[in-house]
């Protein structure tokens, strides 16, 4: 399978190396709280990011999705926000600011604001309503991006 976006996941890794200088590690136990994560990087011990659920995303690569974890979870610790859904809204605007600090405002950072929507928020979306996340994150990606309502009729997804 291919990267949904190859220059998004450039993106992502480029992201995840500039914020995180110490690194990261995927483990199958990782924080699941703002303070488990503030724990760690204000102690400067690296990230820890869930290695689970990496096997359908849209990035074709377990590193990258794990980079892309590690990024989001950095936002929740910098922008001292919670993991909810208020949490992941304010999270994800912090990295798409970011996005546009580091590659400008243009059709390719607003498609890659639009993905991150999907992974962010409409993934907490489809949390809330049907209390775990996507099997299949790729395909639920490109029904959101497709339609936004589409993405939740399927509770098999």
């Amino acid at each position: 399978m291919k990267p949904l976006d190859p220059a998004f996941n450039a993106a992502i890794t480029h992201m995840a190396s500039r914020l995180l200088p110490k690194g990261f590690k995927a483990s199958p136990k990782a924080p699941s709280t703002y303070e488990e994560i503030k724990a760690l990087l204000d102690n400067g011990k690296p990230l820890i990011v869930y290695s689970g659920g990496s096997d359908h995303t849209i990035y074709a690569d377990k590193r990258v999705n794990y980079a892309f974890r590690a990024w989001h979870d950095y936002c929740h610790w910098k922008g001292k926000v919670p993991l909810t859904i208020a949490g992941e809204v304010e999270a994800f605007e912090l990295q798409c600011r970011q996005l546009y600090d580091m590659f400008g405002f243009d059709g390719q950072t607003i498609r890659w604001r639009n993905m991150l929507h999907a992974e962010v928020v409409g993934q907490a979306q489809y949390f809330e309503r049907y209390r775990r996340f996507p099997r299949n994150q790729r395909m639920f990606v490109e029904h959101y991006l497709a339609n936004p309502e589409i993405a939740f009729i399927n509770p098999n997804i």
